[in-house]
Parts: structure tokens; sequence; C-alpha cells
């Protein structure tokens, strides 16, 4: 044994004051003179010896309290073999960690866990530690470690709520172990309570492994048999074969499970009223598309909401979605003379820009002579010999936040671009490469645009894989750029000239691209990607991203981005602040905190977000993760031998531990003066025993005294 604070031993000298105060305050017999001895009485000397025996007793007590009482202030403690004797008989920590996913609402999962939450707490051990937590892709301690089993049962029945998050199991035992950690005990177990979902295990967890000592108790909620309908996606296309406008919306129904969904209804909902009802049947572990036919939509926000009929998992019926309609954004082709040319310059772009109903655009045709519009785009199409005045009204547009595209072709003449646009932008054309007047040429006399930024945001979208190939595109003929200070090069020909090249000036965007927008000098117009691509540069100019319909729970989304995109499409000046007052609404319509300067915004709810300001209104639709309505799980007893260490405990780490720590983790002390107040108490009854029966006399100030 060690002691903590050796000195007070010292204080064990204090023992001796009880056999003091016995030899100072004994009490001596008085003589007395009789005339005859008949009138005493005689008393066996057994008698007197058993007296003494029980003084002696009351003396032992007393003696044995002050001495513990020095020994809890010397704070004693063990350390080695000894302290794991003691650990053995120690108080145990319990985590109790419960799944509130989206998938533990399946028929009555979610009551379950709390049902076995409350048995594990009401079965604890007095002196034992317990600790209560929540965990899907987030992670919520509802109690630290403690003794109080009330405050413990109260956090499961009342502090705890089941949410459409998924599940994430690394990140869950993660924060479970170290509250078992800060239970500070030899031993600690943690009582997994889920359905034990497949999708929920991330490749990284395969290397998590948990402490040597601490146990990890399952306790699973789920079943093998299931039967669950979800959509997964919505896809939006085009009807516009008679010009009316319409949309379909193709959703995709999958029945997980191991039952047969048949007779499904599904329902389509636009500003909350229905539009149309079908009925479906979808095998099990398979998906079945079912198209509704949405009508033109009128200016505006419109939330959409694609409807389940499933009793089982409520949770995952609905769909949401978000639709603007807004009108056409104007785009201006400025061209020059058509002499020369076989077709207009414009004729690839008439296609390209007025694809569907769903682009957002519609081109029109102006000259060089025409006045500059105030808003939209312009694309100034191959068109030479403006006016000093033209270039100011464009440089004007472009200040005050319009956009331009300039198509320069080979054919286009240095000079008049370099006192035109040269006067006023940083870049200038190099004289122009002799013409081959034939079509046919050899291999080596075409270029290919390569040396291209793809995490530019004219090229991200087709940086994925089967997004598209911009090398089949053969460049015949082309502007030589030559660039200055403030330009940016966006894309380049495999012989280093800038084919594609940015500049931002005041409010606005310039994109100049070193080709014709038609075949004349090219055969992009020829390829799949000459349309998405004019669209990213119309996207690009315009300052506007590419709108999302939904986004997904647990995504954290920039809500001044989101009133930003919705003042570019309405037209509202006063979203477009920064300091615009706004009122921020959750799916239940419960009002958000929104402080000054907010600006990231966690979707934890399915279902619409609303952003209200003074004359404008934002929706974000907002779905659960796909995968959380697939319940298949994984078999729990195999889940669990994954995470378990196969390490026994080893002590022998605990040695460099400091002596304070070593006394905090045993408190011999309290056990010491657990066991003074046990002597006191004997000592009182045992001293006012004697002196009721009236066999001896207490001291002064004591409860007792002996001879």
């Amino acid at each position: 044994m060690n002691f903590l604070n050796p000195l007070f031993s010292l204080g064990i000298l204090a023992a001796t004051m009880p056999v003091l105060l016995h030899l100072i305050r004994r009490e001596h017999a008085r003589r007395v003179e009789f005339p005859s001895l008949m009138f005493l009485h005689r008393i066996s000397r057994k008698t007197i010896r058993y007296q003494k025996l029980r003084h002696l007793l009351l003396l032992l007590l007393r003696v044995l309290a002050f001495v513990l009482v020095a020994l809890a202030f010397t704070r004693p403690y063990f350390k080695g073999a000894q302290a794991s004797a003691l650990a053995l008989r120690s108080a145990r920590t319990h985590v109790i960690a419960i799944d509130n996913s989206m998938s533990m609402s399946y028929r009555g999962r979610w009551e379950r866990a709390l049902a076995e939450a409350s048995k594990i707490v009401r079965s604890i051990a007095a002196g034992d530690r317990v600790a209560v937590m929540e965990f899907s892709d987030r992670v919520a301690v509802k109690t630290r470690p403690t003794t109080n089993k009330t405050e413990a049962l109260y956090a499961i029945e009342k502090g705890i709520e089941l949410t459409d998050r998924a599940t994430s199991y690394g990140q869950a035992l993660r924060a479970a172990e170290k509250l078992a950690a800060d239970g500070a005990t030899a031993e600690a177990v943690i009582y997994w309570i889920s359905d034990f979902q497949k999708n929920a295990m991330a490749p990284a967890d395969q290397e998590l492994h948990l402490s040597p000592g601490i146990e990890l108790e399952p306790v699973d909620v789920g079943s093998n048999e299931f039967s669950n309908l979800a959509i997964s996606s919505v896809r939006i296309e085009d009807l516009d074969s008679g010009g009316s406008g319409n949309l379909v919306l193709r959703a995709v129904v999958v029945c997980y499970g191991s039952e047969e969904c048949r007779n499904v209804r599904v329902e389509l909902f636009a500003d909350s009223r229905k539009i149309s009802e079908k009925r479906i049947d979808v095998l099990r572990n398979s998906s079945a598309a079912v198209d509704f036919t949405l009508p033109g939509l009128t200016a505006g926000m419109h939330p959409v909401v694609l409807q389940l009929e499933d009793p089982n998992l409520t949770r995952d019926n609905r769909f949401y979605l978000v639709l603007t309609g807004r009108g056409k954004i104007s785009v201006s082709s400025i061209e020059g003379s058509q002499a020369e040319r076989r077709r207009s310059p414009r004729f690839f772009l008439l296609k390209a820009l007025n694809l569907d109903r769903l682009s957002p655009y519609r081109l029109s045709l102006a000259t060089p002579n025409d006045p500059i519009p105030k808003q939209g785009i312009l694309i100034w199409n191959d068109a030479w010999g403006a006016s000093q005045t033209t270039q100011r009204r464009l440089r004007d547009f472009v200040l005050s936040g319009g956009g331009l595209i300039i198509v320069v072709s080979g054919s286009v003449r240095a000079a008049d671009f370099n006192r035109s646009f040269g006067l006023w932008l940083p870049l200038k054309i190099a004289q122009a490469p002799p013409e081959i007047p034939s079509r046919v040429r050899p291999a080596q006399d075409y270029l290919l645009m390569t040396d291209i930024r793809m995490d530019h945001p004219i090229f991200q979208p087709f940086r994925g894989p089967r997004s598209g190939f911009f090398l089949g595109a053969r460049f015949y003929r082309h502007a030589r750029l030559v660039l200055e200070p403030g330009v940016e090069s966006i894309a380049r020909f495999d012989n280093g000239d800038p084919a594609l090249v940015a500049v931002k000036l005041g409010k606005g965007r310039v994109l100049v691209f070193a080709s014709s927008a038609d075949d004349t000098d090219n055969d992009f117009p020829l390829k799949a990607l000459y349309a998405p691509f004019w669209h990213q540069m119309l996207r690009y100019v315009e300052g506007r991203q590419e709108k999302r319909y939904w986004f997904t729970v647990g995504e954290t989304i920039s809500l001044r981005k989101e009133i930003e995109e919705v003042a570019a499409s309405q037209r509202t000046s006063d979203a477009a602040d920064a300091d615009a007052i706004f009122v921020l609404m959750d799916p239940g319509k419960s009002r958000l905190p929104v402080g000054s300067g907010v600006n990231e915004l966690e979707l934890a709810h399915a279902g619409f977000y609303e952003v209200r300001g003074l004359n404008w209104s934002v929706f974000l639709a907002v779905n659960p993760v796909p995968a959380e309505s697939d319940l298949a799980r994984s078999d729990p007893e195999e889940t669990t031998a994954r995470f378990i260490s196969s390490e026994r405990p080893r002590l022998s780490r605990q040695e460099d531990l400091s002596p304070d720590k070593w006394e905090r983790r045993q408190q011999i002390w309290s056990l010491i003066l657990a066991a003074v107040l046990l002597l006191f108490i004997s000592e009182l009854i045992l001293s006012n025993s004697l002196a009721t029966s009236g066999k001896t006399k207490p001291d002064s100030g004591l409860s007792g005294s002996g001879q």
C-alpha cells in the first residue's frame, strides 16, 4: 500500500486520546464505613471480569476509529498486482448507444429500442456508471457517465427522438469508446442498440477496433424479414411535341425486402394540389419507373411531391423537389453580313440553345447597329465594323453586370479586332495564318482542344466518366489570341494557342472563343458536346449555376448562395441585398433562429425548408439518403466481433500513472471513512446500552467509560 499524504500518518498518535481519557477520567471507588456488612451485596469475581471485558471492547472501538480517520487523511492507494485485484471489485461504466436513424422507424423498432435501453439502465448495479448517447450520421451525448439512474432514464424517455438521417457506425463507436474512457473505471461495456443496417458500414470502419477492456454488447431490434417501398430518384424530361410546355417526371420506385410490392399507389402533388395518381407493381429487390405529366409551370418556385402508399416505413414515402418556372433569358446573336456564308452563323446556335422547353434561353438575331439591351446575354458572333459608340455601349453593358461571348473566327482581321474590342479588353489578335482553301486537308493541318481546365465552372460537368470527349472536335482554323495580364485561359489548342479565355470586367464577364460558332472553321457543331458546352458558357457569363431540384438530409448549404440564385432568376433586387432580412422555416413549419451573419444551414429534416423575405421566398427540397431505405442488415454478432479488440487488458500500461491518478481512481479513503462511521455508530449503541443497564457511567464528553 502507498500513501499520497504520508505525513498525516502522525495523526495515529491521536488514537492514544481515548486511553488517556480512560486513565485520567476513570472513577475511583469511594471508601464508605458501614456498621455491618449485611447491607452489602456480594459480587462474584466472574462478573467483575466480564465488566472489564465490555469496557475494553468500548475502548478498542474508539481507538480503532481514530486510527482509521488518520489513515483516511493519508489517502492510501494500491499499485501493480494489488491494483489489479482491486480493479476486479471496482465499478463499471455502461454506455448505451441508441440508433435513431430513419430506418429505426420501421414497424415498432424504435419502441423496442427504447424499452431495451430502459431495461439495461434498471438492471445496472448500484455504484456503476451509465452514459446515454444517440447516433445516426451525427452523434449526440445525452448524459455523461453518472451513477444517477433517474437522469439516464429521463434522457432515454424524453431526450431522444427519431430522425431522418442516415446511419454511420464508425463515428458512433468512437464516441462511445470515449464515453467509456471518461467513466474512469477499470471495466466498461457498450450496449449497441440498432437494427444493424448493412449500408451503415463504411469501408473505413473495417479498421476500427475498440480499446482492450471495453466490451461491446449488441442489442438487435431488427429483422431479416422486411418490406419497404421508396422513391430512389426522379428524372425531369421534356414533353414539347405540341409546344405545351408540359414536363414529364419519371420516378424510380424501389421495392426492398423479401416481399413483392403489388398495386402500389403513387401520387403527384404540385403546389399542394393533387395532379394525378397511378398504380404499379414492383418485384422484390427491384425497381420500376412511373411517369407523370406535369402541366407547364408559371413563373416562380413550385414545391412538387411524389408520394407512395406504404405503412411499414412512412418517413421515406415522399420525394420532394422544387421546380422553378421563369421566363426565357434573352440571348442576342449579333451578326454581320452573311453574303459570303452558306448559312447564318447562328444556325447551329439556334438548335443548341432552343433545344427544348427546359432550356432557359431564347436566341434572337441582332445587328451591330441595333440598340444594346440592358439585360440578357450578348453573343458577338463574328460581326465586325462596329462604331466606337457601339463599343462604348458594349463596355458599359459588361461593367453593369451583363454577359458577353465574343466569337472570333479565323477569318477575322487582327486590325479590326484590335481597334475595337482590343481598346477595352486586355487581349489582342496576332496576324492570322495563311488560309488553306480546301477543307480536305492532311491530318496535321487541324488542331485539337487539349489543355482544358476541367476544374473551371464551364468544364466541371464534363469531368466524370462518359461525360464527353472534347478531343473528337477538329479545328481547321482559329484566331491567334495574345493575352495580357487579367485574362484567364480556360482551354488551349494543342499548338499552345488559347482556345477559350475569360475576362472579368466590373460586375460582368466576357468569354472569347477563338474559332467559329458554326462549321466554317471546325466540326465542333456536329459533336454531341456542342449544345451542353454552349449552355455552360451562357451560365458562366450570366453568373448562374445549375439549380439543384433537391438536397439530401445531412447536407450543409449556403443560404446566401440560394437566395442570390433566386434573386437572379426572379430579378428581385431586395433578395440580392447582403443585409436582407428573412425568416427561416423548417419542414415542420417551426421558425429556426437566424442570427446576424448566419450563412450555413445544415439540412436535418426531410421536407421543404422555406426562406421568406419581404417580397420573395425560397423553397429548399430535402430528401432522406436513398441508401437508408434499404433495410438489409448484417449479422449482429459478426459485426460486433469486427470491432472488439483481440488484445487482453494490459494493466502494466497503467504503471506510468501518477500517484494522484492512482489514488483518485481507487478512492480508498471513502471506504475508510464509511468504516469510521460504522465504528462510531457501534460505539454509540454500546455505550448507551451500558449506561442504560446501569453497569457503567458515561464519561464526560464521551459516550461511555471503562475501568
